[in-house]
């Protein structure tokens, strides 16, 4: 019986790590030759508001002609990737796109190779797509182990067969030259798409390190309904010695990391901030002293004048370090004096332990401050940590994921700080007074009866 439970917990961990142990590669970032790395296509939408996405495949690509293809047995073109809440939150939609690509060995051999497919005849519904992702400039997103590349959908551009004619060239290479003399002409303009990509795959050992995706100027093709398109992607694998851990360096803003840090401004800046604590502090520490005097000395001269010690009218002229007597002298001589009467912020005594007028709404808030002060510490503790379970930049959503998490989390103290401050103050309000009224009255009344 001890076994069996003991195999309880093994057997949910084996299950669990099921999808782990199946597609380790997509974890752990490692391969080996013959391996099949997975190019997955995200969302797509205009280059001037990212915000604007659609799926991929909205716009009508076709599905390569690979062992993905959805007319082969156990493909898995356009198959939609498990995705984490904070990849669903942040509107990622992975699709396979179909394509094979095989990990290369010690020497790339598989550098070159080039997957095809072509479109059935546009119809005018999907011209128009296409058109429209010309003329917005329309981008789109892929991944290969979690490393993104980009690339443009099409151009709006003029007869390319007229332009190729002139000084311009057969492979485009001056074709913003040609787009601006004909739009300086007054020239209308077509929608076209490319039609041949290259991804360049660098490797490292067992380790994918850098993609880049290029589009062939020359292969823009006119979209024309009736027509059809043969897209080509050509997969070039080649050698690096970048190592693993700095392969997401290309992705980061180096322009801002470069810059010098001052360090003289910082600690000038600090010092500064220290010497005006300290002045406030050394004004208030002056002013309190003085008060805590002359509250002693009111308390000194009450209790001695109630206890018989020091008679009416005797007492010592205490001076304070200007030499300013502490009491008043008609307040010396009054037997149960309180002590100097307090004017401006020292009346804020008498408030301490009064309830707001609106008390559940500023515990309420107060509770949500805690939050949210605990869910940044929180959030930025997670990200300095980076080297411990990986950058936050690495991964998809994870940022998104911590928030949420931290979150969920951190409402514990929410409601630790709306309770505690709601019960402090609650005593005080009069519905409070009231029910402890009738408590006691309640008390009261069972200890007569009996």
């Amino acid at each position: 019986m001890t076994k069996k439970l003991f195999a309880i917990p093994l057997l949910a961990a084996a299950i669990h790590n099921m999808p782990l142990l199946a597609n380790a590669d997509e974890y752990n970032h490692r391969y080996k030759e013959g391996d099949h790395v997975d190019l997955w296509v995200n969302k797509i939408g205009p280059y001037a508001n990212p915000q604007e996405a659609y799926e991929y495949y909205v716009l009508p690509y076709c599905a390569p002609d690979t062992r993905h293809h959805p007319d082969n047995e156990g493909g898995s073109w356009n198959a939609l990737k498990a995705h984490s809440i904070g990849e669903r939150l942040g509107g990622h939609a992975l699709r396979h796109s179909g394509h094979d690509l095989i990990y290369p060995g010690a020497t790339p051999s598989q550098s070159g190779v080039l997957e095809t497919c072509t479109t059935a005849p546009l119809t005018v519904d999907q011209v128009r797509l296409f058109a429209t992702a010309a003329e917005d400039q329309w981008f789109y997103q892929m991944y290969v182990d979690d490393l993104p590349v980009w690339g443009m959908v099409g151009e709006m551009l003029p007869d390319l067969d007229a332009a190729k004619g002139e000084h311009f060239g057969n492979d485009l290479s001056h074709l913003e030259e040609a787009v601006a003399k004909h739009s300086e002409n007054g020239g209308e303009f077509k929608a076209y798409v490319y039609t041949k990509r290259t991804l360049h795959v660098s490797y490292n050992a067992d380790r994918i390190i850098k993609v880049d995706l290029t589009s062939e100027p020359s292969s823009l093709t006119e979209v024309k309904t009736g027509a059809t398109l043969k897209f080509e992607l050509d997969v070039q694998w080649a050698k690096t010695t970048t190592p693993f851990h700095s392969r997401f360096d290309r992705y980061l803003d180096h322009a801002f990391f470069k810059h010098q840090i001052h360090w003289f401004s910082i600690f000038n800046s600090f010092m500064m901030v220290l010497f005006l604590m300290g002045l406030v502090a050394l004004i208030l520490l002056r002013t309190l002293r003085k008060d805590y005097a002359r509250y002693n000395l009111t308390n000194t001269a009450t209790i001695g004048v109630i206890s018989g010690d020091v008679e009416e009218g005797e007492s010592d002229a205490e001076e304070d370090e200007d030499g300013k007597p502490l009491m008043k002298e008609h307040q010396s001589n009054t037997p149960h004096a309180t002590g100097v009467e307090d004017s401006g912020w020292k009346q804020v005594h008498g408030d301490v332990f009064r309830a707001p007028r609106f008390l559940p709404l500023l515990a309420a808030i107060l509770g949500t401050g805690w939050q949210v002060v605990t869910l940044v510490m929180g959030v930025v503790l997670f990200a300095v940590a980076g080297p411990l379970h990986g950058e936050v930049h690495e991964e998809r959503g994870e940022v998104l994921t911590a928030i949420l998490v931290f979150y969920s989390l951190s409402s514990v103290v929410a409601g630790y700080a709306s309770g505690s401050y709601f019960k402090l103050y609650y005593a005080t309000t009069s519905a409070g007074r009231s029910k402890a009224a009738s408590g006691a009255s309640g008390v009261g009344g069972a200890t007569q009866w009996q």
